[in-house]
């Protein structure tokens, strides 16, 4: 059971800090536009990081099963479908990241984001 809370703690920790990567647009503009000296990412990155390393569809599934459609949920399916519908098909990172479409994206992260600052865990609360 501790094991499974660890895996637990570590897989929101991820997720958590993943959002916060889709809602920092400051962050992005130096590193997805080669800005910054030490760190490079991009668009595809970013979203690749919540999706495929950390899953966050299947995060938001075990979330409703566990604490039901409360506000945090919400934000998390709301975030969920605004990804998913969005196209970023054609365009470059710069581009994107004065897409209104983006920057709602990134609002939506941030809401979250503040909400997130004052948990430790979501799930063994």
């Amino acid at each position: 059971m501790i094991e499974e809370n660890e895996n637990l703690k570590n897989w929101e920790g991820s997720i958590f800090n993943a959002i916060k990567d889709v809602a920092d647009i400051d962050s992005q503009k130096k590193t997805w536009l080669g800005k910054d000296p030490h760190y490079i990412s991009s668009f595809s990155e970013v979203i690749n990081i919540l999706y495929d390393d950390f899953d966050f569809e299947q995060y938001v599934k075990y979330y409703e099963q566990v604490k039901g459609k409360d506000a945090l949920y919400i934000l998390f399916s709301e975030l969920d479908e605004k990804i998913n519908e969005y196209d970023a098909s054609g365009k470059t990172d710069e581009q994107i990241l004065e897409d209104p479409p983006w920057i709602e994206i990134t609002q939506k992260a941030k809401e979250i984001s503040r909400m997130l600052d004052n948990r430790t865990s979501l799930l063994s609360s």
